[in-house]
């Protein structure tokens, strides 16, 4: 009787376990798995995403003269200057062991000339540093040597609303915004009662950090005025006048890059050799790009940010402005 008490017992505890709901953890669907490929890190303006890997090289041909800025910000610019002595059909950007690049048509594919792009960084961007792979597809349909680049990621606000610039050598070039109730933020005021707040400032005075970088943004607590924002990029001071210098500037809003009512965004330039320099005084030049904000909504408990104190660098200039 034991015996098939026993049995019985074991039975039910058999078809107990078989009917019992798995405890192992499902896998999420594939379509929640987010992706990593080089647009996790940035745009290039008129390229094409491939979702192929990075094609290796077949020929001896060389990039040289390659200028792209060893350091970015999330949701900052790099412009990016090239040459070759073959004809280019496509330009070819991407990350060192991360899927997928761009494929981008030049303007012009004539021997012997400089070639141009922007990247835009993702404003999610978090990696300390990272290897950009730039290569060419020739008039044989040959894929270049490959060129490498380690950039570095600098610490910048991103923010509901960020203006950021970024230029290709040492130069003291300022960044200015005026927002729509006049009130402008630079070195000399960098943190406005909105909270817009200039947090990234190089090279100061021409005392070299090689950031090349400047950054302007408003965080979630700031208040976002709805109206024309003015948007200047002065040459304060022209640190080496035998060479020209490229500027990219760009703005998101809410994630996404703005439409530009005057200039374009992104907004490239060039200050010419022998710019002279212009020590701050931008009533002398028009702004570079105009936007407007319609949509924000005020807060209804909005605070008013107070000035942050002036580094020695932002008073000196100041000291020096005409």
């Amino acid at each position: 009787m034991k015996k098939n008490i026993f049995i019985s017992l074991s039975v039910a505890l058999f078809a107990l376990l078989i009917l019992m709901p798995s405890c192992k953890k499902e896998d999420p669907p594939s379509s929640s798995i987010p992706t990593i490929n080089v647009s996790s890190y940035f745009n290039v303006t008129n390229g094409t995403l491939k979702t192929t890997s990075f094609p290796a090289a077949e020929s001896d041909v060389a990039l040289s003269n390659v200028v792209l800025n060893e350091n970015v910000l999330a949701g900052g610019s790099s412009y990016v200057t090239f040459e070759t002595d073959a004809s280019v059909n496509k330009i070819l950007v991407g990350v060192q062991d991360i899927s997928g690049y761009y494929e981008l048509t030049p303007s012009n594919n004539t021997r012997d000339i400089s070639y141009d792009f922007i990247m835009i960084m993702s404003q999610s961007l978090s990696v300390s540093s990272f290897v950009v792979q730039l290569a060419i597809l020739d008039d044989n349909n040959e894929i270049s040597q490959i060129y490498y680049q380690t950039v570095e990621l600098i610490g910048a606000g991103t923010g509901k609303l960020q203006i950021s610039l970024s230029f290709d050598n040492d130069k003291d070039i300022d960044l200015h915004v005026v927002e729509p109730n006049g009130t402008r933020i630079y070195y000399g005021s960098p943190v406005s009662s909105n909270g817009g707040e200039l947090d990234v400032d190089s090279n100061a005075g021409c005392s070299i950090d090689g950031i090349n970088n400047e950054n302007i943004y408003y965080s979630e607590e700031a208040n976002i005025e709805n109206g024309v924002y003015q948007v200047y990029v002065d040459m304060w001071e022209n640190c080496d006048p035998a060479i020209a210098t490229n500027f990219v500037l760009s703005v998101f809003y809410e994630g996404e890059l703005v439409q530009a009512l005057t200039g374009a965004n992104p907004k490239a330039g060039t200050f010419p050799v022998n710019a002279e320099s212009n020590y701050g005084e931008i009533e002398n030049i028009e702004p570079v790009m105009t936007f407007e904000i319609t949509n924000a909504v005020a807060k209804s408990q909005f605070r008013s940010f107070e000035p942050r104190p002036l580094s020695e660098s932002a008073k000196l200039k100041l000291s020096m402005q005409k």
